[in-house]
């Protein structure tokens, strides 16, 4: 429902505010398709994140399935490129590369190696306290 919901410019304006609110010391990891262009476009470590759509269909139907939900691979398939194809055309806030992002395509990558990836890119720029 969140791709939806951000169609809307009224929510859209008011999640804003709150999300805007959340930032404080010593730092905040905030997950989403406009954290680093529209949210906090002056953050320290932008990434983006993609995998092909195969894999991220296969990877939310295993969380799916941990959870109890059972979908088919085209239907979910179907909803997540609809959701893709949706985001990237919107008219508020459309998906989008961050300026100044580390791009990592996780297709070929466990979680393990996503996490170390970022931890390469983060440790250098900022300062552990």
């Amino acid at each position: 429902m969140s791709s939806k919901l951000a169609t809307y410019p009224n929510v859209r304006r008011i999640l804003l505010k709150k999300q805007k609110l959340l930032r404080c010391l010593p730092g905040l990891i905030a997950e989403g398709r406009d954290m680093g262009t529209v949210v906090f476009p002056d953050a320290i470590v932008k990434f983006f994140l993609n995998a092909h759509l195969e894999i991220r269909v296969k990877r939310r139907m295993s969380e799916l399935k941990k959870n109890g939900f059972f979908i088919s691979f085209q239907e979910l398939f179907i909803e997540m490129r609809n959701r893709d194809i949706q985001d990237e055309n919107r008219l508020i806030s459309p998906l989008s590369v961050p300026k100044n992002a580390i791009i990592l395509d996780s297709t070929y990558m466990n979680l393990s190696e996503v996490v170390t990836a970022f931890m390469k890119s983060i440790i250098p720029k900022i300062k552990i306290q």
